[in-house]
């Protein structure tokens, strides 16, 4: 049992097929515990979080890990949640280990294929057209400044409320109400295919 002055780490990973008993062992053994939860397809660990340095897990090749925050015991099942969707940003992003922060984004809790689908679908009556899916870009990291705008695109003023006007009739939105204007941004954030 751990004691409850100790915060144990959950810790989640997954393997790129049925977990393998011994490579799970050997896993937990390197980070000090005994305490494992095998599933044919998954392995959960409770990390001892009262060393100092805090040991750093080593992916097996091909596995992905996911870690929570440190906790108490009574915020276990809180933990297990942090764990699994570290675990789902991992294999997502196709990394060996994702992290827990403190500070979750909006970007962190959407798998990126999911993010990049719903941009598609929200933007698809302006897509077709660069210089509006430019204008509202700018239009909305300027917070709706029509005269910032115009400067930043190099176009008089009255453009960018043409611009504006048709994307919001496009859209068939409210580009005066701020979810609409936080959901489009989200969805401006990377252009589709992650080009930069």
């Amino acid at each position: 049992p751990v004691p409850h002055e100790s915060h144990p780490h959950p810790h989640t990973t997954s393997p790129p097929t049925p977990v393998d008993p011994r490579a799970a062992l050997a896993l937990a053994s390197s980070l000090g515990t005994p305490l494992v939860d095998l599933t044919p397809d998954l392995v959960r660990l409770l990390l001892p979080a009262d060393q100092d340095p805090y040991p750093t897990p080593t992916p097996h090749p091909g596995w992905s890990l996911g870690m929570s925050a440190p906790v108490t015991p009574a915020d276990w099942p809180a933990a297990d949640t942090q764990a699994a969707r570290a675990l789902a940003r991992a294999v997502a992003t196709r990394v060996p280990l994702v992290r827990h922060t403190a500070r979750t984004t909006l970007t962190a809790l959407i798998s990126p294929q999911d993010a990049e689908a719903h941009a598609r679908t929200l933007l698809a009556p302006v897509a077709g057209n660069p210089a509006l899916t430019e204008t509202l870009r700018t239009w909305l990291s300027l917070h709706g400044s029509w005269d910032r705008t115009a400067v930043a695109l190099g176009v008089h003023r009255n453009t960018v409320r043409q611009r504006i006007a048709r994307c919001a009739a496009l859209l068939g939105t409210d580009l005066d109400d701020p979810d609409v204007r936080m959901e489009l941004w989200f969805a401006l954030r990377e252009p589709p295919g992650g080009e930069a």
